[in-house]
């Protein structure tokens, strides 16, 4: 859930980046660059939580394979 919401805010903030993209006004600048670090900030996010899904999978899989080793896994 965490993961989507995440997911959420940083298509949201890329959206809002290309429909400010156009102007040339100082403020919607100010918000475009703002939202881009925040996007930087949420991108680097996902990239911890891939790597933790990624770590924790590859540990259920080698627990499945034990658990089949020792025939105790249905």
């Amino acid at each position: 859930m965490n993961r989507f919401v995440t997911l959420s805010a940083i298509v949201f903030s890329v959206f809002a980046a290309f429909s400010f993209s156009g102007c040339t006004d100082e403020a919607a600048e100010a918000e475009m660059n703002r939202l881009k670090a925040e996007n930087a900030v949420l991108q680097g996010q996902v990239d911890s939580l891939q790597k933790n899904l990624d770590s924790l999978t590859a540990y259920g899989d080698s627990v499945k394979k034990s658990l089949e080793k020792l025939d105790m896994h249905p």
